[in-house]
């Protein structure tokens, strides 16, 4: 359980750290640009889905580490492959939860920290829309 958690902690703190570094700096560089209002909402957004994508890659391979050092598995029909965890994972990232793929064992924890964090991230990139278009209608 001390691996899982450790696992956890580690890819928790990256997701976290990089999406606030990389939703920082597109902000910054998109308020200084000379572009209209229309290509800054759609550069912010076309970011932001790029980064929650890439946010549920990276747990994707958290899982399948936890997997190979034998913290647990998925229940699911037939065999396993890369894209089913990477479905999986963006599922729960999302909060969605469908259930037609789940984990087993330890990495059942590893999947409430990641339903957690991409229900924080999600809603703060929201948040973030909402003032960034809130303060281009001032403007």
């Amino acid at each position: 359980m001390l691996t899982t958690a450790i696992l956890a902690a580690v890819t928790f703190l990256a997701v976290g750290s990089f999406h606030f570094a990389v939703l920082s700096r597109v902000a910054s560089r998109l308020n200084t640009s000379g572009l209209s209002a229309g290509w800054h909402h759609f550069l912010l957004l076309g970011t932001i889905g790029l980064l929650h994508v890439f946010e549920a890659a990276v747990y994707s391979v958290a899982f399948r580490l936890g997997q190979s050092w034998g913290l647990g598995g998925f229940k699911t029909e037939g065999p396993l492959n890369f894209m089913d965890v990477f479905y999986f994972s963006i599922v729960n990232y999302t909060t969605l939860g469908l259930g037609d793929i789940y984990p087993s064992g330890h990495l059942r924890f590893l999947a409430g920290i990641e339903s957690l964090e991409g229900f924080l991230l999600l809603s703060c990139s929201a948040s973030y829309l909402f003032a960034f278009a809130k303060q281009r209608i001032k403007d």
